[in-house]
C-alpha cells in the first residue's frame, strides 16, 4: 500500500519533484564552483605562500588568491610573480584600506611579524588566519616567532611540538585555533633541524584549513 501511495504522489507532483531535484543539482554545481578569494598577508620567504598556490594550481584547494599584501622587499613577491598574484605593498597606515579595497573572504598570514592595527578587527573579525610554529598556546606570544621558537623547544626539553593554524585577534598567538599537528622532538635536533620538520607539516596542514572554510 505505500509504495502504491508513493507511485501515485510521484505521478500527480512529477513536475514539483524535477524541479526540486534541479535545484539542488544546481545548489551543489554552485557550491562546486564558487571559489574562495583570500588575500595573503606575508612578510616572509614565502614557502607557505608557495605551498598554498600550488595546490590552486593542481586544483585541490578552490580558491583565488587576489593579493599579496607585504612590505617593500619582501621574497614573498616573486613567488606572487610566479603565479601571476597581484602585490600590494603596505605601511601599517594602510593595511585597512588595502584589505577594504581587495575585499577578501579571507586573510591569510604567514611570516607576517607585525602586530596587526586593530581597527582591523572591527571589519575583518573571525576572517583573518595565522599559522604559528608550536602546539599553542606553549611558545607563543610576542617573540615567539620563527628561529627563536624552536630555541625554546629545545631549550625546555619537551619531547613534542608542531603547527597550529589559529584566527587572529588583537593578541599575539591568542586566538581561537582551528587545527594542529604534533612533530617529536629528537634528541639530536637543533633549531634548524626542528624548524625544517616543522615547516614541512605548516606546508601540509594550511592549506587543507583554507580548503575546509571555503
Amino acid at each position: 500500500m505505500h509504495q502504491d501511495m508513493l507511485r501515485d504522489f510521484l505521478q500527480d507532483n512529477a513536475s514539483e519533484v524535477r524541479n526540486m531535484l534541479f535545484t539542488e543539482r544546481n545548489l551543489d554545481t554552485a557550491k562546486r564552483m564558487s571559489k574562495l578569494r583570500f588575500s595573503m598577508l606575508s612578510g616572509g620567504r614565502g614557502s607557505n605562500f608557495d605551498a598554498i598556490m600550488r595546490r590552486v594550481e593542481t586544483k585541490e584547494l578552490n580558491a583565488e588568491c587576489i593579493s599579496l599584501v607585504t612590505t617593500k622587499g619582501s621574497k614573498s613577491a616573486e613567488i606572487a610573480e610566479k603565479y601571476g598574484v597581484p602585490v600590494r605593498l603596505i605601511d601599517d597606515d594602510c593595511l585597512l584600506s588595502i584589505l577594504q579595497s581587495d575585499n577578501p573572504d579571507l586573510v591569510v598570514m604567514s611570516g607576517y611579524m607585525r602586530k596587526l592595527p586593530e581597527n582591523i578587527f572591527d571589519v575583518f573579525e573571525n576572517r583573518i588566519i595565522n599559522i604559528h610554529p608550536s602546539l599553542l598556546p606553549s611558545f607563543g606570544g610576542k617573540g615567539c616567532y620563527g628561529i627563536h621558537v624552536h630555541e625554546k623547544v629545545i631549550e625546555a626539553g619537551v619531547k613534542i611540538t608542531g603547527v597550529t593554524v589559529h584566527y587572529v585577534n588583537k593578541d599575539y598567538d591568542s586566538g581561537k585555533i582551528i587545527a594542529q599537528v604534533a612533530v617529536p622532538v629528537l634528541p639530536s635536533d637543533t633549531p634548524e633541524s626542528l624548524a625544517n620538520r616543522v615547516l614541512k607539516e605548516e606546508h601540509s596542514i594550511y592549506w587543507q584549513v583554507i580548503r575546509d572554510i571555503s
